[in-house]
């Protein structure tokens, strides 16, 4: 096993580990709450940052001081939400199941931050290096990656080579 490999596997396990602890519905609420963080400053932005108007005179800066805050708040919110979920499946009893299948999502998230990485990798020199080459892993993700390249942008997929 090569550095690769151990790259691998520490990413995976600590995934796996995370969605163990923070269990299934906390991990999905947690993407939800990026996401709706993201719409909602977006949305919401321009109307705080009228509110802002006394504080910050750069107009630039205080709507980037209102994305900021709307952003954080929501995702302060949806940890509230997140926590009242989790301690009410708890409470059920579900918390056990939640947590298993927490660790599945936790296997998926892994290899997909994996095949990420080996993506980003294949656009630079690192493939053609010997602990790659050389890595157990290296073969099946590269082949992940080479079968994605029909969805990725054309500029991008035609500039990933691992030999």
């Amino acid at each position: 096993m090569t550095p690769f490999d151990y790259g691998v596997l520490i990413v995976l396990a600590v995934s796996v580990l995370l969605g163990l602890w923070r269990g299934l519905v906390s991990e999905l609420l947690s993407l939800v709450a990026w996401v709706l963080a993201f719409i909602a400053a977006r949305a919401w932005a321009e109307m705080v940052s009228g509110l802002l108007s006394g504080s910050i005179a750069d107009p630039a800066l205080r709507h980037g001081a209102a994305f900021v805050l709307v952003f954080v708040l929501v995702l302060v919110l949806m940890a509230l939400a997140r926590f009242l979920v989790r301690e009410l499946l708890r409470a059920i009893g579900l918390g056990f199941v939640d947590r298993i299948l927490g660790a599945a999502f936790g296997i998926a998230r892994g290899m997909l931050l994996v095949t990420i990485g080996v993506l980003l990798a294949g656009l630079t020199a690192l493939p053609r290096q010997s602990w790659w080459r050389e890595a157990s892993f290296s073969p099946p993700l590269e082949t992940a990656v080479l079968a994605s390249r029909p969805w990725l942008p054309p500029e991008l997929a035609k500039r990933i080579h691992y030999r």
